[in-house]
């Protein structure tokens, strides 16, 4: 819950000091690119917002009650991606290594998708069915990406993120309440 929070807020900070930033036309990572006046912010509260959902699911996946809802190891990384992910796009801007940083967004991305899919198998409703809902919101805009002319790149990659980001942070609250 809380890394979904923090990155919520400071994405938007992020967005709101950046020159000329458009959400229609600039990705989420040129608030990370070096040599832009965002990226120490950006770059470091994505760093803190991976470190934070990696110590929660970590919590998940080996010591919480949940845990015997996802045994196994496919099922354990599943979880245990998507911030694993954001750890590599933190540390590999994208104006470094793109194709670390690709594969490290790409990586967040499907497994955080995947994540809200598969954690119906295990919450109760009504939450299981929002879990879904945003997991297929997230995942049927990945392949929608390579299309600018629907929301530009920016548009569709918040289309991607933020379902992903607003599960984390409703999963999180889910789970204090279990």
């Amino acid at each position: 819950m809380a890394s979904g929070i923090v990155f919520t807020i400071m994405n938007t900070i992020a967005e709101s000091i950046y020159p000329a930033y458009s959400v229609r036309t600039n990705a989420l990572s040129d608030l990370g690119a070096l040599g832009h006046s965002t990226a120490f912010l950006w770059d470091g509260q994505l760093f803190v917002s991976a470190a934070l959902a990696l110590t929660g699911m970590s919590l998940l996946v080996f010591r919480s009650s949940l845990s015997e809802f996802i045994q196994g190891r496919p099922v354990q990384l599943l979880f245990l991606l998507p911030p694993v992910g954001s750890l590599i796009v933190s540390i590999f801007p994208e104006n470094t290594v793109l194709g670390i940083h690709t594969l490290g967004a790409l990586v967040a991305f499907i497994f955080g998708a995947l994540s809200a899919l598969y954690a119906f198998r295990f919450t109760k409703s009504p939450f299981r069915y929002f879990s879904v809902l945003l997991g297929v919101v997230s995942l049927v805009a990945i392949p929608l990406l390579g299309d600018p002319s629907l929301l530009g790149f920016g548009g569709m990659e918040r289309l991607v993120v933020y379902p992903s980001t607003l599960w984390g942070i409703a999963f999180g609250a889910y789970l204090t309440a279990v």
